[in-house]
């Protein structure tokens, strides 16, 4: 077997998106190291036995993370320290939760925010000196964030983070929108929030002059019983989810299968005239501008000086 010479960390990767996307690397690059990082260790450890079954790859493993506490993403980076895998080359932010009911994180912070937003901005900020140089950070946005997109989801509602991450505040600021649209409000908020940390990022690193490049990536809808963003949906939605819109694809150029979607993905950092390239928005394999409302340098820099005190990190990288 050859030895791995570079490693991937994948957020969410033991299914949907992430899955799909180990597997495209995994069949490109036999020598890369590729970690599924997940919160169910018997899925993560099932999808690992899969892909090495179905590319041959050897190089992936899978370990425990969980978003929704800040003690587990401490203690997978320092178990990720500890272990001899080969030089940190990309994270991928992918997992993420679209919750219908309230939820909170372990941490007290409102499920879908401190996911989707907040887990990754610790992940990436702890791992950050570990990544080498020509290395990259990838974070799965969404064509929801931009409100002149016909997706079928209401428009982001971006307050201070306080207010978002604050289950009650947070109920209080949408009060006058359906309780059954909350979710998705909060749902499509984070992934505006994830622009405004992939572009304040992108130029923090530059001002930094590390060699590292950042890009926004949105996979489109991509409905089907291998997505778990429909897990906390009714019935009858969950059965349209499954079996339905997946048949829209067909028709409809934003609604993808998570197979399409894993390639465009991974191939964001397997082709090298992307390397260099930091930040941007991919739509699927094309640069497109994300909304006039994700360049809001302001918000940008207040989400991030937050995030920074809240989870005691340094402003500076």
């Amino acid at each position: 077997m050859v030895n791995a010479s570079k490693t991937v960390i994948i957020t969410g990767g033991n299914a949907g998106l992430g899955y799909e996307t180990a597997r495209a690397i995994a069949m490109e690059k036999r020598d890369w190291q590729i970690i599924l990082a997940a919160r169910n260790k018997e899925r993560v450890n099932a999808a690992v036995s899969e892909l090495i079954k179905v590319t041959g790859n050897q190089h992936i493993t899978g370990m425990i993370l969980d978003l929704a506490s800040f003690a587990s993403i401490h203690h997978f980076v320092s178990e990720f320290n500890q272990l001899d895998f080969p030089p940190l080359h990309s994270v991928i932010c992918n997992a993420g939760m679209q919750f219908i009911k309230n939820e909170s994180t372990l941490d007290g912070i409102e499920g879908t925010f401190g996911i989707n937003h907040l887990g990754h901005f610790l992940l990436v900020r702890l791992l950050l000196p570990q990544i080498q140089k020509h290395g990259s950070i990838l974070v799965v946005s969404s064509d929801t964030h931009d409100s002149s997109k016909k997706t079928g989801m209401p428009k982001p509602k971006y307050l201070h983070p306080s207010i978002m991450a604050d289950l009650q505040k947070s109920d209080k600021s949408l009060e006058n929108i359906p309780s059954s649209k909350k979710g998705q409000v909060r749902y499509t908020t984070s992934k505006l929030c994830n622009l405004y940390f992939s572009y304040e990022l992108a130029r923090r690193i530059e001002n930094a002059k590390l060699s590292i490049s950042v890009k926004a990536f949105n996979p489109g809808m991509m409905p089907g019983k291998k997505s778990g963003l429909a897990r906390d949906y009714s019935g009858i939605m969950k059965f349209l989810w499954n079996n339905v819109f997946p048949l829209m694809r067909y028709f409809h150029p934003g609604i993808r299968s998570t197979k399409q979607s894993g390639k465009d993905l991974a191939n964001l950092i397997l082709d090298n005239n992307l390397a260099g390239l930091s930040g941007k928005y991919w739509d699927g394999p094309k640069e497109i501008p994300s909304s006039k409302e994700s360049y809001n340098v302001k918000r940008a820099e207040e989400l991030w000086n937050w995030s920074s005190n809240v989870l005691e990190l340094e402003k500076q990288i």
